[in-house]
């Protein structure tokens, strides 16, 4: 009788034991399902992968960005600094752009006719000049501008007081403009 009861009882573990992995295997058919469905539903495309070494790649690329850009603000505040620093006399390049040249008021102020009929009458055609001659005359008047700012730029009086001299020369010139249109 022992051995028949150690059959039984053998026979009926390995009968639970199968119907526990029938169980198992259902419960995972099922949700094997139902992720599917989950995955399906939540979106069609699939999401960008990016590996490790290309994630490490942009975190760099930001990084260098960064400096750089940092650099660029250390640059130009170093420029600013530095442009406060210096003397109104240090960099007169803006107001030799903005003021005309003398010898270009001088001629504005001799040429200047009062009738219309007279300019006329006095401006003769000038003959068309090459371009050897345009070019010519255009380094001649530049050599003579730029003997005329160094001469300013010697001037003692404008070392010592530039805007000065600049508002005396443009009332000097002004006055002489209208007693020329007087006469």
């Amino acid at each position: 009788m022992a051995k028949t009861k150690k059959n039984i009882r053998a026979k009926s573990k390995s009968a639970i034991g199968a119907a526990k992995q029938q169980v198992q295997n259902v419960r995972a058919q099922i949700n094997k399902e139902a992720r599917q469905e989950q995955l399906l539903h939540k979106t069609l495309t699939p999401k960008s992968t990016t590996t490790k070494k290309e994630k490490s790649i942009q975190k760099h690329k930001k990084l260098l960005k960064r400096f750089t850009e940092a650099r660029k603000e250390r640059k130009e505040e170093t420029a600013r600094m530095n442009r406060e620093k210096t003397k109104v006399i240090g960099d007169l390049k803006p107001l030799r752009d903005a003021l005309p040249s003398l010898q270009d008021i001088y001629k504005l102020v001799k040429k200047k006719p009062n009738d219309p009929a007279e300019r006329t009458m006095l401006t003769e055609p000038e003959a068309p000049l090459s371009a050897k001659q345009k070019i010519k005359k255009k380094r001649t008047d530049m050599v003579k501008q730029v003997e005329a700012f160094e001469k300013l730029i010697k001037d003692k009086n404008f070392k010592r007081n530039p805007r000065e001299m600049i508002s005396a020369h443009v009332r000097n010139k002004y006055h002489t403009m209208d007693e020329d249109e007087d006469q």
